[in-house]
């Protein structure tokens, strides 16, 4: 998909579940609507990670740098976590100061740490990040579009499962988004330096402050969504470079399960 079809799309599918909402009847639909919320489950992290393009957004507001950081990702095995208690390693990149995630490995208890394994959370990929050559200006321009887009549909995503399938109580997204911001401070205290950090500190909350400001406009609406709208709005954020190339790890990793679980089943 294009950037300007990819912006184009994007419009319509926000300006009809703003606008155009209809009420959406079960009439046995419970399969794809759990289907649908099982998607959105994978997709949290890819999106919220995305939203850390903030970083290429400063990097070419402070010197308008023709380069940019690219991540991409590796597949995990099915006992890969996260542990939420230990320090993770910060790494410089360039101007930036990023954790990188130590990978802990549970088997009935963690193997890395002490912890408990409830400090522990599953991942399914872990995240390296490389330079790439970009234009500036167009990338700047680029970058603020696609954290806007991104604003406004995770919060159509997120209204969906606290009001449709009453899966949660929680916003996964403005966890995910107070994560970051807490995680940057963070990076701050240690690292006295990290000017550009502390600019994206400031950044990730104005743009929480905008995500809180999108779900209540969703909220006031009191609407149910419209199942086909939602799948097609997932369709075009999947389109999103950085997310596609997420969940295509992810993708990996369940094959990778499966087979590891197949052949399990023929060694017995």
């Amino acid at each position: 998909m294009s950037w300007s079809t990819s912006v184009k799309e994007s419009d319509r599918l926000i300006n009809y579940i703003e606008k155009k909402l209809t009420v959406y009847h079960i009439d046995n639909g419970w399969q794809s609507i759990k289907h649908a919320q099982f998607e959105i489950s994978y997709m949290i992290r890819p999106i919220l990670e995305t939203i850390n393009i903030l970083r290429n957004f400063l990097l070419c507001k402070s010197d308008q740098t023709n380069q940019c950081i690219e991540l991409y990702s590796r597949p995990l095995h099915l006992t890969a976590t996260r542990c939420r208690s230990c320090k993770e390693e910060i790494k410089e990149m360039g101007k930036f100061y990023i954790f990188f995630t130590d990978v802990h490995e549970i088997h009935n208890e963690c193997i890395t740490c002490p912890c408990p394994v409830d400090k522990h959370v599953p991942i399914d990929y872990t995240l390296n990040y490389r330079w790439s050559n970009t234009t500036s200006m167009d990338y700047r321009n680029k970058t603020s579009d696609t954290l806007n887009r991104l604003c406004q549909m995770s919060a159509q995503l997120a209204y969906f499962l606290i009001h449709t399938t009453c899966s949660t109580k929680h916003d996964p997204f403005w966890d995910g988004l107070q994560e970051m911001i807490i995680e940057e401070t963070c990076i701050c205290e240690i690292q006295k330096s990290a000017n550009l950090n502390n600019e994206l500190v400031l950044e990730l909350s104005k743009l929480k402050d905008q995500y809180e400001e999108y779900k209540r406009k969703i909220e006031s609406k009191e609407s149910t969504f419209d199942l086909p709208a939602l799948y097609e709005l997932m369709k075009v954020i999947k389109e999103y470079p950085t997310v596609r190339e997420q969940l295509t790890t992810v993708k990996k990793r369940q094959r990778m399960l499966i087979e590891q679980h197949e052949y399990g089943i023929h060694k017995i």
